[in-house]
């Protein structure tokens, strides 16, 4: 049997889930390295903390446009 070949072949180990902890420590090593803060509200335990966040955020930012 042979293989069909495919020019997006060299692509096919880029196509992977996220992994949570790995975003985690790459934000940590920012942090530490850079002084970037990157923090994903989900990584917050409670709602006050993530509405903080939230509003840091868009005062950076400006509000976010979601799609669905």
């Amino acid at each position: 049997m042979s293989r069909v070949r495919s020019s997006l072949a060299s692509f096919a180990p880029l196509n992977h889930l996220p992994d949570p902890a790995r975003a985690r420590q790459a934000a940590r090593a920012a942090w530490h390295d850079a002084g970037l803060i990157l923090i994903n509200p989900e990584w917050l335990p409670g709602w006050a903390d993530r509405k903080q966040a939230e509003i840091l955020a868009e005062k950076c930012h400006g509000k976010r446009k979601v799609t669905k």
